[in-house]
């Protein structure tokens, strides 16, 4: 070596490196592939140093079993499940459009103290879902708590009434509102309500009137909304909420071809397991000023 040109032993050295590089990326690859990783994860829309930082976060984060704390009960048959309907859970301004829609923090605590006094747990869709179609245990007096668009008063309000229960809700998130920080919920906070065991399903990106719009936009508000969703959380999405359970044939069949197991709408009643009502679950709307009592009377009186 010692009689070898300097530049020639420049390149040697550089091979060299360039050969050990090459074998540690062999390596990887392999443990990558003896750990099980066949690449079906849901890939961020992002650059490999992005993803790989983001997929860490969300590594690190504690596993939360949607079951813990919470008695399922066991297979049985199918039956149907009260889905309620909330929005805002908040003090309603002066000037709400729509002051039914806002639910106070006192209000929701009371109804979820009662439901669970009177013997109802909560679960998710997906695990009526399961229930219904694949011999999973449901409580025998289980109840969903879904939540539409996604609004702060969500995050600040019902979570902490829910965490104490230890009960999950489903969040039908608008995509949009995800870029409102003063009212609505950051992607940090939405995370923070998964690591609780909450469900994210889709209502669309913009929240439009589904039967107004094109094939193009329809296309986009039902698929594309799901699969956003899915990048950014990493969740399957697997069920769809109408924007003011506004819907039609053509809705109906996009949200099927998007792939999702179901959808809830604004129709009041009992959500049915029968196959033919999958994409039209009905939906017990909570309004403003209902009683703990008056819920669970309303829930007795559906037979649930």
């Amino acid at each position: 070596m010692s009689g070898t040109p300097p530049h020639i032993l420049r390149r040697r050295i550089v091979a060299l490196l360039l050969l050990l590089a090459a074998l540690a990326v062999v390596v990887a690859l392999v443990a990558k592939i003896a750990g099980g990783d066949d690449g079906s994860s849901v890939q961020a829309s992002a650059t490999p140093a992005k993803h790989g930082r983001r997929a860490a976060r969300r590594a690190a984060r504690p596993a939360v079993s949607p079951t813990a704390g919470r008695d399922m009960g066991r297979p049985g048959p199918a039956r149907p499940v009260p889905i309620l309907m909330y929005h805002v859970t908040t003090d309603p301004p002066a000037d709400a459009p729509y002051p039914d829609l806002y639910v106070r923090r006192s209000e929701f605590e009371e109804q979820m103290q009662a439901l669970k006094d009177a013997g109802y747990t909560a679960v998710t869709q997906q695990e009526v879902w399961d229930f219904w179609h694949r011999g999973g245990p449901l409580p025998e007096r289980a109840v969903v708590v879904s939540i539409d668009d996604g609004y702060l008063s969500n995050y600040l309000n019902a979570r902490p009434v829910l965490k104490r229960l230890g009960w999950p809700a489903v969040l039908n998130l608008e995509i949009a509102n995800l870029q409102q920080p003063e009212w609505g919920l950051t992607p940090g906070k939405v995370r923070e309500l998964m690591a609780d065991g909450w469900e994210i399903d889709s209502h669309t990106i913009t929240h439009p009137d589904l039967t107004t719009v094109d094939a193009a936009r329809l296309k986009a508000e039902v698929a594309d909304s799901r699969r956003r969703l899915q990048r950014a959380f990493g969740v399957p999405v697997n069920f769809f909420c109408y924007p003011a359970g506004r819907y039609d044939d053509a809705t109906l069949a996009a949200v099927e071809a998007a792939g999702y197991l179901a959808a809830t709408t604004v129709n009041p009643g009992l959500a049915d397991p029968d196959e033919g009502a999958r994409f039209t679950l009905n939906r017990v709307r909570v309004n403003g000023g209902t009683s703990g009592a008056t819920l669970v009377s309303q829930l007795q009186g559906l037979g649930a």
